[in-house]
């Protein structure tokens, strides 16, 4: 019923087939790891000692726009084994959608049991539109608010039945030490955990993706700071929507 922490990349996507989610064992270098977690930490402590922090549900963060805060945060957007486990969720030339981290807080409250892609009426089709790359930064623990799930439910490819009681679905939490990466398929049912530890932070970062001829939730154009654009890789400004995806994006014609 659970997904099985893995290396492997056939089982993770039996995993994602079978249960709308994989977990796979950190693909980064230890001291790339930690430089990730380092600068993480440091930009929401900034925020939250300048003001400027996204605080909710009693002690939960939200950290936008991570690619203008470092450039740790462009390279793991193309991870190679996370972007060959999003194009078969996908399709190819798929798109960043938004990144940004989640900080689960001492004292935050859980999430209502939702699924990813709402701006899609139903009913869905038998694939995801989007998917969600779960870097856990910590040991995800079910004190510390890991995200919980509704296993299989991506394929009821519907949004929990809210009046028929459905938001008060039972969840498991997604517990997997820190460098996994659990990606997951956005018609899965799942919520930020309750985080009833007296003095711990669970970090993780959300890199989301969509199909190539979705409009993604943050406006790259307007918002990406030159500087990050100017040294993207041919990958990157992919990613970002500065490439053609069939006839789209045209500028006057095809090339």
């Amino acid at each position: 019923m659970f997904a099985t922490l893995t290396a492997d990349i056939g089982q993770a996507k039996r995993d994602l087939q079978d249960h709308g989610y994989c977990l796979l064992e950190c693909p980064l270098p230890p001291d790339e790891f930690k430089a990730l977690r380092e600068r993480l930490l440091t930009v929401a402590e900034q925020e939250r000692a300048d003001g400027s922090a996204f605080l909710y549900d009693g002690g939960n963060q939200r950290v936008f726009s991570l690619l203008n805060k470092g450039e740790e945060f462009e390279e793991l957007v193309q991870e190679p084994k996370v972007c060959a486990v999003m194009e078969e969720l996908l399709g190819f030339n798929f798109l960043l959608s938004s990144t940004h981290a989640n900080v689960a807080g001492p004292g935050g409250a859980s999430m209502y049991v939702h699924a990813d892609q709402t701006f899609a009426p139903t009913p869905w089709p038998p694939y995801p539109f989007v998917a969600n790359s779960m870097w856990m930064l910590d040991d995800f623990t079910p004190e510390n608010g890991a995200t919980r799930l509704v296993p299989g439910s991506h394929k009821l490819a519907r949004q929990p039945d809210y009046v028929a009681g459905e938001g008060n679905v039972e969840t498991v939490p997604a517990c997997a030490p820190a460098g996994t990466v659990m990606i997951f398929d956005c018609r899965l049912w799942h919520q930020t955990g309750a985080n009833v530890t007296r003095d711990q932070r669970r970090h993780g970062i959300l890199n989301y993706y969509c199909r190539g001829y979705l409009r993604q939730q943050q406006n790259f154009f307007s918002s990406l700071q030159p500087e990050v654009l100017k040294r993207a890789t041919p990958l990157m400004r992919r990613l970002l929507g500065w490439e053609n995806y069939l006839s789209l994006g045209m500028h006057d014609g095809l090339p």
